[in-house]
């Protein structure tokens, strides 16, 4: 009764958590134990996160075992702009591109039973791509040149994709396995942004309007006019999609040498998504008393809409030896595919029966990302028969480039350094871990960009760190073959 609670409590961790973006948006901290190692954790897989490092290794841990990670972020970000609208006051300390919430909470859960001396059975549910910006660090009511100058490109995004994985392991020789797993992908995504960008789209929303408010003016003249006098709104676009995840392992173990290798895969996802758009608009400003209040909002209608992405797909090799220093030394490597992530559509329906409406039948966000790769090497001594130390650094180049870089993924390549610990007490296991990401300062001079102010530079730091309870059911004499 005890494991059915935490599990029921822990689901409802999963199900209110938001992700923060890691390389643009993975998460690769879904277990403890490996985070603190730099999740160099391929060619180790020896705990249940193993179903998201590689399945593989659940063949190698006997009996039932259950095991729960929760993760808290702190992310320190900070944007500079080169230029900015005439009479803009910008912050001293540049504006906060994470202002709520300050702590964001990630959980991860894992069962393993072994069915047989050759197969094992997994279960998890992980979250590995996420994003919670937030730069809307301001008021409907306050002046218009203190608030964030960038939320035309974007003010709020948070994207929640969460896998729920069964997974098989197969014991092809004693000391190699081979896993698959077929997940169900449940994904949420919410993109908040101010419409209407007087340097931007606003002559083509004011082109609509001068016909009426300057019959008798050039068209292209009256609509200039009108998109500096048009009110500012704000944009909503919320959905969400299921669809089906893969992810395959292997893992081999030379006890004489004491080496073992891995190699692991996670399928790319093609996300369709389908939600509403729904749109806001200041009131009292100049044009007003002309067009009528109702006249901009019914350019903007609520309505539902349509969208689709790709989450890239992962692949990993690592190397584990145990046969020096009486440690366990790791080393992996990571790529992600992020050049699937390219334009992203989103249809508007009532949009393509309205050729009057403010927004086209389809949007298109451009990202035009690129592959990522990531270099990791571990640590790991065991300090007795109860405690464990860990620690880890690894190098991840971001894919977000500078024609991207903005309040939704103020991103950069990072250098991250971690440390963990464990305590073993009956059957239970104990973990923690810190990690430091120092994020690389970026400038950016994308001309493109210029009308939407998210040229400038970007200072970033997070801190994460990470608690996990593991448990072997039935057995509370060396649970975990330590």
């Amino acid at each position: 009764m005890r494991v059915l609670t935490a599990s029921a409590a822990l689901l409802l961790l999963l199900i209110s958590a938001s992700p923060v973006f890691g390389s643009a948006f993975s998460i690769f901290e879904n277990g403890v134990r490996a985070s603190g190692m730099g999740g160099a954790f391929v060619a180790i897989a020896n705990d249940g996160s193993a179903i998201f490092y590689n399945p593989a290794g659940i063949a190698f841990q006997k009996g039932t075992r259950m095991q729960m990670d929760n993760l808290a972020v702190i992310g320190l970000f900070r944007f500079f702009p080169s230029d900015t609208p005439p009479g803009t006051i910008v912050p001293d300390k540049g504006y906060n591109l994470n202002v709520h919430p300050h702590m964001i909470l990630v959980g991860s859960m894992y069962l393993t039973k072994e069915i047989s001396p050759k197969l094992t059975f997994g279960f998890g549910i992980f979250a590995p791509f996420g994003l919670a910006a937030n730069a809307t660090n301001f008021k409907d009511s306050d002046p218009s040149n203190t608030k964030y100058v960038g939320r035309f490109a974007g003010s709020r995004a948070k994207l929640e994709s969460f896998w729920i994985q069964p997974t098989v392991a197969y014991r092809i020789t004693p000391n190699s396995v081979f896993a698959v797993g077929v997940a169900l992908v449940h994904t949420h995504l919410l993109i908040e942004q101010s419409v209407v960008n007087p340097y931007g789209d606003a002559k083509d929303f004011g082109a609509k309007l001068a016909s009426k408010i300057f019959p008798n003016a050039d068209p292209d003249y009256a609509a200039r006019v009108i998109a500096r006098l048009l009110p500012e709104g704000r944009g909503r676009l919320a959905g969400t999609g299921n669809r089906l995840g893969f992810n395959a392992g292997y893992l081999w173990k030379n006890p004489k040498t004491k080496t073992s290798i891995g190699l692991m895969w996670r399928s790319a996802v093609r996300h369709h998504l389908s939600g509403k758009g729904s749109f806001a608009f200041t009131t009292g400003y100049p044009l007003e008393q002309y067009i009528g209040k109702d006249t901009i909002p019914n350019l903007f209608p609520a309505q539902p809409i349509k969208g689709s992405f790709t989450t890239p797909a992962t692949y990993s090799v690592g190397i584990a030896n145990s046969a020096f220093f009486k440690s366990t030394i790791s080393f992996q490597f990571d790529m992600q595919d992020f050049h699937r992530f390219g334009n992203v559509p989103v249809n508007f329906s009532k949009n393509e029966l309205n050729s009057n409406a403010g927004l086209p039948a389809e949007l298109i966000l451009p990202f035009s990302f690129r592959n990522s790769y990531i270099v990791r090497v571990g640590a790991e001594r065991n300090m007795g028969e109860k405690n464990t130390l860990r620690l880890g650094y690894f190098f991840d180049r971001s894919p977000v480039q500078d024609k991207s870089v903005g309040p939704l993924f103020p991103d950069s390549t990072r250098n991250n350094l971690t440390i963990g610990a464990s305590r073993l007490m009956g059957n239970k296991e104990f973990s923690f871990f810190y990690q430091a990401m120092w994020m690389l300062e970026r400038t950016t001079n994308v001309a493109e960009n210029n009308k939407f102010f998210t040229n400038g530079t970007y200072r970033n730091f997070v801190h994460l760190l990470g608690f996990q309870l593991r448990m072997r059911l039935g057995t509370a004499t060396n649970p975990f073959d330590r």
